[in-house]
């Protein structure tokens, strides 16, 4: 019995001094990724909440693969010796920002990969914005940038990056400054951002235009001016040739409101092998929606603060008789919603090669967003502020809202024979936006005009223009590119 058992130990023992040990660690460049998928020859495990995996496996040579979902896999030749223990860690890079181009992040002309800058730099794809099922681009990026947001107040809707001021926040189009809207943003009591602020008509660009977005989201105003406090926000449209692109989008709400159509087109042509002619166009629709719910306060009559419990209750029963007889309706009275809007735009961006180390560019854009925006009610119980010839039973006025967009880019960039890059850029860029008011009156015309008096006015229009010149030159010290000498001066002139 003894000589048996001393056999079997001896056999296993000889079975373990076969086999090797393999483990390791998970993680990405910040914290370790519990629940990442090992496999290594027919075995498949999962990491632990600290990451960690291991394996018992025969002497020999295997393909360790580990995934995670949002990240590039990893393939890894290994070979296990018996009777050793193999340690193999593993940093996963994510699997949407892998070997991608970005300008942000430093003065230099000279491009990098985005993990490689000083700065973290968040890179989406049109595809990646695309998947979030949003209509407009600021909504696409307020869903998928953690440090972005954005509000939707009637007229815009204002971008910001950690939560600062959207003066703070740089929009770039192909690396170059971009102009801002000529509205200032009013404080509402919508949740709206950016009170006080110019803001960027993100939405005035084309979306089939955009190829990526980089995202710089840390204060960068030592090296883009002042308003980059928040971060920076870069704007790389497409320069494909040969490529018809169509896009088309339509859905409501729930509750059977909004609905939107969206129809886009994209497509570049060559030139002469030597450049590229890429142009964009969208259509999009969005209707109105309704959140406001029943209006319960008085109509036609105002009952002071200092009226008793008794002649207030007289005085609400005189309103609801009044509200039934004008069929007055409660479910109307709120501006709750979003508006109304019709956006049509086009964009033109090319470039072509002269010489052997020189280039031109362009970019041209147009927009028009016309809009339709429901005000606060007027009821008829405020004397002072309506023609009763005109709204017996008080108005909703409408906003309609008429803002333009044109901008422009060009300028030429190469290198000089001694090494030197050099980029000379002009842009303009002008935001109007006319209002105008309807379905609203002008009380004291009363006395004088009665039932004559007007309904619509012109309230004025807002303007802002910015020429902006850039002139850079940059050189590499040494053979490494992320050292470089730069030279820059620019004007800008924001009248």
């Amino acid at each position: 019995m003894l000589l048996s058992t001393i056999v079997v130990l001896s056999q296993v023992v000889i079975v373990f001094a076969q086999e090797g040990k393999i483990k390791g660690r998970v993680s990405n460049s910040n914290e370790h990724l519990p629940g990442a998928t090992v496999s290594l020859g027919n075995k498949t495990i999962l990491t632990n909440n600290a990451g960690e995996f291991s394996f018992s496996m025969k002497e020999g040579s295997y393909a360790l693969l580990v995934t995670y979902a949002g990240y590039k896999k990893i393939w890894k030749e290994v070979k296990i010796a018996a009777g050793n223990t193999k340690v193999v860690d593993f940093i996963l890079i994510s699997g949407d920002q892998l070997g991608e181009i970005v300008v942000l992040g430093s003065r230099s002309l000279v491009q990098r990969t985005n993990l490689n800058t000083a700065v973290p730099i968040d890179v989406f794809s049109a595809k990646q914005l695309e998947q979030t099922g949003q209509v407009s681009f600021t909504q696409m990026l307020n869903y998928s940038a953690p440090s972005f947001n954005a509000s939707r107040p009637h007229n815009n809707e204002p971008a910001t990056l950690r939560g600062l001021n959207p003066d703070h926040l740089l929009i770039l189009v192909n690396g170059t400054r971009r102009h801002r809207m000529g509205i200032i943003t009013a404080n509402g009591a919508r949740g709206q951002l950016g009170g006080g602020s110019a803001p960027n008509d993100l939405n005035s660009i084309p979306f089939t235009a955009i190829e990526k977005i980089e995202i710089l989201r840390d204060g960068a105003a030592a090296q883009y001016g002042s308003d980059a406090i928040a971060g920076v926000i870069n704007i790389q449209l497409k320069k494909s040739t040969g490529k018809t692109l169509v896009q088309m989008q339509a859905g409501q709400y729930y509750k059977g409101d909004g609905e939107n159509i969206t129809v886009g087109i994209n497509h570049g042509i060559s030139l002469n092998n030597k450049g590229f002619l890429n142009f964009s166009a969208d259509f999009r629709f969005n209707n109105s929606t309704y959140r406001g719910g029943t209006y319960t306060g008085t109509v036609y009559k105002n009952i002071p603060a200092t009226t008793t419990p008794a002649a207030a209750q007289k005085l609400k029963a005189e309103d609801d008789s009044l509200i039934l007889v004008n069929n007055f309706d409660r479910n109307k009275v709120s501006n709750a919603g979003s508006p109304k809007v019709i956006r049509i735009g086009a964009l033109l961006n090319g470039g072509y090669t002269i010489g052997k180390k020189s280039e031109l560019f362009w970019t041209a854009a147009v927009n028009s967003r016309p809009s339709n925006a429901l005000q606060g009610y007027i009821f008829p119980k405020n004397a002072n502020r309506i023609n009763p010839e005109l709204f017996p039973n008080g108005f909703q006025s409408i906003n309609r809202h008429r803002p333009t967009d044109i901008s422009g880019i060009a300028g030429a960039k190469g290198e000089t024979t001694n090494g030197w890059r050099w980029e000379l850029t002009s842009a303009y860029g002008n935001s109007t936006d006319r209002y105008h008011q309807d379905n609203t009156n002008n009380a004291t015309q009363f006395y004088t005009l009665g039932k004559a008096a007007p309904t619509s006015f012109y309230v004025g229009t807002l303007i802002y223009g910015q020429l902006t010149n850039n002139l850079q030159f940059s050189k590499s010290l040494s053979s490494n590119p992320e050292r470089s000498s730069n030279i820059k001066w620019s004007r800008r002139k924001a009248p």
